[in-house]
């Protein structure tokens, strides 16, 4: 596979190239060019040209494009889920999915292209105030492996809606979806320099992008340390930054919940993409009360789970990389070893060539052992006696990306929903993402937003004009 530069597909100018491995079975499945600096510079020369023709065009233009590259991928979504679960590893029903929810998402960008406006008004002893708002220009696009055609779609879809061009850099372990889906938005009347994609390491690549001073937004989804050095990066060029940096969302069952709909609703969403999706539900905290019923009826369903190869009928697939599956049986096996927890089931990896990890619960778990987040399919569920225990748990982490709280009282509902500090609380729910809804999150989880008519702001600049009267 090669890169994606002003339409058409190109190799590296180092000439070098990465592998990809399909995580399930550790074979390689294709190589990407490694990129360079010097990619990255020439991508830019050939995005500006672009990107000022992209912005000249109507807003309705740029919706039809939109709608087009909608119509496409929803026509080629068993061959991109099918792609993108070889590269990536999860379930095919869950990468059909998430293509789907890729096709929507551009779809709702086409919707809102018409909304890019700004204000005006009449300032007596002044003049007629308009406020405009413009493309920023090139925005960087660095997008992660878990969910890499939903995530490239928030920050392509939102860039390509404003006017501006994109230069996107996904992960070495799951690009390959992201170069077709690429294709298809040029395909769909997408202007060639404006949807670019270049390949290879983020040491170079990413650093390229953040570092480029004619790469004016750059929206980066991945680590809080990572997070922190492309801030660094990226200060000395004034650049504007929209930083998702992951989570260590709280799931917090309340004694008076639905017990049944709490267990189903934790054990779908801590596992689902083998748990490795930054809103997922990482720490379940659960009433004393009712915790018994919940961890039996929750192993239970866990002990149900089937996994295996993702284009198979199961129920979770590998994680991505083996540096992920180390990292989370090492977080497991300390919490063990601590006695910080307690394993009800799983808690090992699994046999076979690809990097598969039992489905796991702890109970019992101290709150300060899983401050930082498990990226892995963990259930690690902790008891509280209060609803302000568990608020004060659920905000004891670095973290403040979401939360949820699962009760049949409104306000119990309101009440943790206002005290609890992160981007999104959902209630009786958790880990849906519709583009309505603005994304993001506080503390060392970043800041900024995705989705919503927030994407407005994020990727538009406000220039003012004042007329005299």
């Amino acid at each position: 596979m090669q890169m994606f530069v002003g339409g058409r597909a190109t190799e590296s100018l180092s000439g070098k190239s990465v592998q990809v491995v399909n995580p399930a079975t550790g074979s390689v499945i294709d190589t990407i060019p490694a990129g360079t600096a010097d990619d990255v510079a020439a991508v830019v020369d050939v995005a500006g040209v672009d990107q000022l023709k992209w912005a000249s065009i109507s807003p309705a233009d740029k919706a039809r494009v939109l709608i087009n590259a909608g119509a496409q991928i929803r026509a080629e979504a068993d061959s991109l889920a099918t792609l993108l679960t070889t590269e990536q590893g999860k379930p095919l029903r869950e990468s059909k999915d998430e293509i789907l929810g890729t096709a929507h998402v551009f779809e709702y960008y086409a919707s809102m292209t018409g909304s890019v406006r700004g204000d005006a008004a009449v300032l007596p002893k002044y003049g007629y105030m308009n406020v405009v708002r413009k493309p920023i220009g090139i925005c960087g696009a660095i997008v992660p492996w878990n969910m890499p055609a939903m995530i490239f779609a928030w920050k392509a879809g939102a860039a390509l809606a404003c006017g501006n061009a994109v230069v996107a850099k996904p992960s070495d372990t799951a690009p390959l979806t992201i170069l077709r889906l690429a294709e298809i938005l040029v395909r769909a009347g997408v202007f060639g320099g404006a949807m670019n994609v270049v390949t290879g390491p983020g040491s170079v690549v990413g650093d390229a992008i953040v570092r480029n001073p004619d790469i004016r937004h750059v929206s980066f989804t991945g680590s809080v340390a990572t997070g922190r050095s492309v801030a660094l990066a990226a200060a000395p060029k004034l650049k504007r930054l929209t930083l998702e940096l992951g989570g260590n969302d709280a799931f917090i069952v309340a004694a008076d919940a639905d017990i049944d709909a709490a267990v189903t609703g934790a054990v779908r969403n801590r596992f689902y993409n083998c748990g490795q999706v930054c809103t997922s539900a990482k720490r379940v905290l659960v009433d004393a009360k009712v915790a018994d019923e919940f961890v039996r009826k929750a192993k239970a369903a866990i002990e149900k789970l089937s996994v295996g190869n993702g284009l198979e009928k199961v129920n979770m697939g590998p994680l991505n990389n083996p540096i992920q599956r180390d990292a989370v049986a090492s977080a497991v096996d300390k919490i063990v070893e601590d006695q910080s927890g307690t394993l009800v089931c799983g808690g090992r990896k699994m046999d076979g060539a690809g990097n598969f990890y039992a489905p796991t619960l702890l109970t019992n778990v101290a709150h300060d052992a899983v401050r930082e987040e498990i990226f892995g399919p963990v259930m690690p569920v902790i008891l509280f006696e209060t609803l302000d225990d568990a608020v004060e748990i659920a905000n004891s982490t670095p973290y403040g990306l979401g939360a949820s709280i699962w009760t049949k009282d409104i306000t119990t509902a309101y009440t943790a929903a206002d005290m609890i500090r992160s981007g999104v609380v959902w209630v009786n729910k958790h880990l849906i993402l519709p583009p309505e809804i603005p994304f993001g999150g506080t503390k060392d989880s970043g800041y900024g937003r995705e989705n919503g008519t927030d994407f407005i702001y994020e990727f538009t600049e406000p220039k003012s004009i004042l007329i005299g009267i």
